[in-house]
């Protein structure tokens, strides 16, 4: 027996497209029990320079890191026994920058 898949669109803002060979948006075919953290994994499967935008100890401060987004519908599919990632959900990739040491991001004070 086949496993079920559906579709899931990817946008990627403009300061992550490097990362994403370009693209400005693509299309993930997953199981339908696929969560959040299956789509991000076929992501950094799919997009290895993405791994370096993964939020973490290593990073340089300012640098950009990833975010996933996604409408409010789509979150409560992925609430237990929601049933996974709807068809046609669509995700939104985009980058904030990481704080500076010590957690900082006010002026002098």
């Amino acid at each position: 027996m086949a496993t079920r898949t559906h579709d899931i669109s990817v946008s990627v803002a403009p300061a992550l497209r490097g990362a994403f060979d370009g693209r400005r948006e693509l299309s993930l075919g997953v199981p339908a029990a696929a969560g959040i953290g299956d789509v991000v994994e076929a992501l950094l499967r799919l997009y290895p320079r993405t791994r370096q935008l993964l939020a973490g100890d290593g990073g340089e401060p300012g640098g950009l890191y990833l975010h996933v987004a996604l409408d409010e519908a789509s979150a409560r599919e992925l609430t237990p026994g929601g049933g996974g990632m709807p068809g046609g959900c669509r995700l939104y990739v985009f980058a904030l920058s990481r704080p500076p040491k010590g957690g900082r991001t006010g002026g002098e004070g």
